[in-house]
């Protein structure tokens, strides 16, 4: 094996190894790996932004998706779903257990999950407190479910968007050929769950009126939002099939950009809030991945 092989292996084996035992944040630990492949001349800087822009559409996706979420964040839909979750369920946890793979599913199939688990999860502990139940199964439900529900579109994973994206395979093809696999992976979450999720299953809960309870803010913006959405998912879905095929990262961009101009022109939050508080640190991660693999398929 030569030198240069033994790197790229090497670096790419070190970084999972670091990232499994958590001896560096994972963001870190790929982008160190990345640039070990840069200093050691496995690659050009340039040949690795190139490895980088081959994957331009899953990078596209994932941003304008982020821009989408966090620029609507202030209208505090995320934290009203969540209490009315706990509400609709009347003190029973068989309810609750259901809602959150009800109001999970459907967010995490036309959102990336990632996304929307980062939104969604630092609203369940406060609230499992109050009403007096263990929050770290129904973070775990959360993430199962997130995950299925990912699967459901070509959209709500990354890891799927990537995929499809290599194979050329448009948003009606995934729904199609490949959609029903994330519907059985949900259907058998929900059939699993009194087993699985027992002890909030049979539980009963009280101090229901001590939950704090959010309101909505900007109503108006709110609706207009839903428009824009409603905009995007409609292109995911006839998006490729124009005459002048529209790809789901453009479609996503360009929600963004709606979505930024109508947080900016409503005065709900600056334009420089939103950028700040995007997730960054996942979209190096992601960035530097591709580059380590691509050092990796260079020396195969």
């Amino acid at each position: 094996m030569s030198l240069p092989a033994l790197i790229s292996i090497s670096s790419f084996i070190g970084v999972m190894f670091a990232i499994m035992t958590e001896r560096l944040h994972i963001t870190a630990a790929a982008f160190l790996g990345a640039l070990i492949l840069v200093f050691t001349h496995i690659m050009t800087l340039q040949e690795a932004f190139d490895y980088i822009s081959n994957s331009h559409g899953t990078l596209a996706l994932f941003f304008g998706v982020m821009v989408l979420v966090r620029a609507f964040e202030p209208t505090k839909i995320f934290e009203y779903l969540a209490t009315q979750m706990v509400l609709m369920a009347k003190g029973s946890g068989k309810l609750l257990v259901m809602g959150i793979i009800g109001v999970t599913t459907p967010i995490c199939a036309v959102l990336p999950n990632a996304t929307t688990v980062m939104l969604l999860a630092p609203l369940i502990p406060p609230i499992a407190q109050e009403i007096g139940v263990d929050f770290v199964p129904l973070l775990i439900l959360m993430v199962f479910v997130a995950n299925s529900a990912g699967l459901l579109t070509l959209v709500g994973d990354p890891a799927t968007f990537i995929v499809g994206d290599a194979i050329n395979l448009s948003f009606t093809d995934y729904l199609t050929r490949l959609s029903l696999g994330g519907a059985i992976a949900v259907i058998t979450i929900l059939v699993m769950a009194p087993f699985l999720f027992a002890k909030i299953w049979n539980k009963k809960f009280t101090h229901l009126d001590q939950l704090p309870q959010p309101k909505i803010n900007h109503p108006k913006v709110l609706m207009l939002g839903g428009v824009i959405m409603a905009f995007v998912l409609l292109f995911f879905m006839i998006g490729e099939s124009l005459p002048t095929p529209i790809a789901p990262a453009s479609v996503a961009l360009f929600g963004a950009v709606l979505a930024l101009i109508l947080a900016h022109q409503s005065k709900i939050d600056t334009i420089n809030n939103i950028f700040r508080d995007l997730d960054w640190s996942t979209l190096l991660f992601f960035m530097s991945t591709f580059v380590l693999i691509g050092g990796y398929k260079r020396r195969e």
